[in-house]
């Protein structure tokens, strides 16, 4: 869980992309769009996509004395992750449900409109998040500042759901929820009488900032 009372001096971002993660960007790559600002001679450096260990026990307090402002930090130890706002890099982001903005489980609720999300999750206590690594040039900064700003809807562009109505009986509602999980594109299920009311879907420009930085890093790594 998020330690809040850790945080009030210095913002810590710390960014963990999966070893098995294929389709994620390096923390090469992602240090060319936002710099890891750690001190290396502290925190350990990022060799093969990997950080070496720390040289500084309880190394958060060394950015505290030194008034780091904020600390974007990749490949961070569980230590850092506890003092920090973390976000993952997933190869996906599963369909979910949302209850009034916030994830949830996939539990039907009394209400006929049901709100599902993809592209990223983002905890209760908006301390941890996981984005999709398909639109992680858009979604990392935007997903950053939502974060620092305690999940507030105004600090976001990102909106990525889907309102369905659906049978108030049980069973079809079960079937339809993981029916949607496996089919989120369906803007009507037969078995179930689920129906797409309202869709926001990806921005195309999200998708072409996202060929841009790809493209542009290659150039810079590759030649």
């Amino acid at each position: 869980m998020l330690d809040l009372a850790n945080i009030l001096f210095t913002i810590i971002w710390s960014i963990t992309v999966p070893d098995n993660c294929q389709s994620c960007p390096t923390y090469e790559e992602l240090n060319l769009v936002y710099p890891d600002n750690t001190n290396k001679a502290v925190s350990g450096y990022i060799i093969d996509n990997s950080r070496t260990p720390p040289n500084m026990e309880n190394q958060w307090k060394y950015y505290e004395q030194q008034g780091y402002d904020y600390l974007i930090f990749y490949d961070p130890p569980p230590e850092i992750v506890y003092r920090s706002l973390h976000i993952t890099i997933q190869p996906s982001v599963p369909t979910y449900k949302l209850n009034q903005g916030i994830s949830n489980s996939l539990n039907f609720t009394e209400s006929n409109n049901v709100i599902f999300a993809s592209d990223r999750w983002v905890g209760n206590n908006c301390g941890s998040a996981s984005i999709s690594a398909k639109v992680w040039a858009s979604l990392l900064g935007d997903t950053m500042g939502y974060m620092k700003s305690g999940c507030d809807s105004s600090h976001t562009v990102f909106n990525h759901n889907a309102t369905y109505i659906f049978s108030s009986d049980e069973e079809e509602s079960k079937s339809f929820e993981w029916g949607l999980a496996s089919e989120g594109q369906k803007t009507t299920n037969a078995n179930t009488g689920g129906k797409l009311i309202k869709q926001n879907n990806i921005f195309t420009w999200q998708l072409d900032l996202q060929k841009y930085i790809e493209k542009w890093i290659d150039s810079i790594l590759r030649n």
